[in-house]
């Protein structure tokens, strides 16, 4: 008899148990639906706010009104979707101006905040917003974190960012940041359009900033600083000359071809003999033949080819025939015959 209590009270027990589950996973369900139906609300009346707040920023924006619309707290995400889109979308410098007024009257310490977020994702993407609102009263406090322990990622964006915003405190940071990539320098110098300034400083920065620059001069075929080019092609860093000669070739002049006569020399680098033959291909300077012809039996497949296509520019067929027959070099003479055969095919008229 006793036995047969203590299995009841057990049963009883284990009943009681598996009755508390069940209410608490229902209770847990309840609580789950409502809180979803309470975000769903949220996010309905958050995108209502957002529509309208669309509508009031483009109407503040064009002029249409003259009251800068509110930010309601907690939906400073939502107003800087709608200030990237705008500030996009509209090409109108006026426009754009009224914007960046907007942000620093009311986004200011919000930024301010942002920067000094524990989580880096969320001070990397405050910093695109800084530098795409040009927001410039923060370019300070974004200097001053430059100096502390950061990820090499983050000290890249900040320069991006002040060269958006303060152009001048990156140029003295460029004095100074060793650190930086080269394609890290080329995506901050990059956001200038005017290259002035760096140019003006070009000898006080460091290396990756100066080949930046000279990329950047090549890349936008950048005529103007072609006598910083032309005096950079004599640097003592390699890395400078390369980049310079490189430069040249696109932004050169007929004239700046013996420039490139002492790299046309077997001791220099094959990437400056190739740099200085590509450039005689572009400038074609009619006594270049003699510079060019002892690099048609080239080691290098790089600078063997751009010895040929400098030929054919500079000299013709008839110089690649004069190769094909009496060069001492058995391989160079292969290829003057192979690349005059098929000089020859694109010339005969069907």
């Amino acid at each position: 008899m006793a036995q047969k209590t203590g299995g009841d009270e057990r049963m009883r027990w284990i009943l009681s148990f598996i009755l508390i589950l069940v209410i608490l996973q229902v209770a847990a369900l309840v609580y789950l639906v409502f809180q979803k139906r309470k975000r769903a609300k949220q996010e309905d009346r958050r995108l209502t706010w957002q529509l309208h707040f669309r509508d009031e920023i483009y109407d503040y924006a064009t002029s249409k009104q003259t009251k800068m619309p509110d930010i309601l707290p907690g939906n400073e995400d939502l107003v800087e979707l709608e200030l990237f889109a705008l500030t996009n979308l509209t090409a109108t410098e006026s426009h754009q101006e009224k914007l960046y007024q907007y942000v620093e009257t009311n986004l200011l310490t919000y930024y301010q905040k942002q920067i000094r977020h524990r989580r880096i994702d969320r001070r990397l993407n405050a910093y695109e917003a800084i530098a795409q609102f040009r927001l410039s009263p923060v370019a300070e406090d974004l200097q001053q974190k430059l100096h502390k322990h950061l990820s090499k990622e983050e000290e890249d964006v900040i320069v991006r960012t002040l060269v958006s915003i303060a152009p001048g405190l990156a140029i003295e940071e460029a004095k100074q940041q060793n650190d930086i990539s080269f394609f890290g320098a080329v995506l901050a110098v990059g956001r200038s359009r005017d290259l002035s300034p760096w140019v003006t400083a070009f000898d006080q920065l460091t290396e990756s900033f100066q080949m930046a620059i000279l990329q950047l001069i090549y890349d936008r075929d950048d005529t103007q600083y072609a006598e910083l080019v032309r005096m950079k092609t004599n640097d003592a860093n390699p890395e400078i000359r390369k980049r310079a000669l490189r430069a040249l070739t696109r932004i050169g002049l007929e004239d700046d071809w013996q420039l490139y006569t002492p790299y046309l020399e077997d001791e220099t680098s094959w990437v400056e003999q190739m740099l200085a033959l590509r450039f005689l291909e572009n400038v074609t300077p009619k006594d270049s033949i003699d510079y060019i012809l002892p690099f048609v039996g080239s080691r290098s497949w790089w600078v063997r080819t751009a010895a040929f296509d400098a030929l054919l520019a500079c000299g013709g067929l008839e110089q690649l025939a004069l190769v094909a027959k009496d060069h001492p070099d058995r391989y160079a003479k292969q290829k003057a015959t192979e690349r005059l055969a098929k000089e020859m095919k694109q010339h005969v008229v069907i």
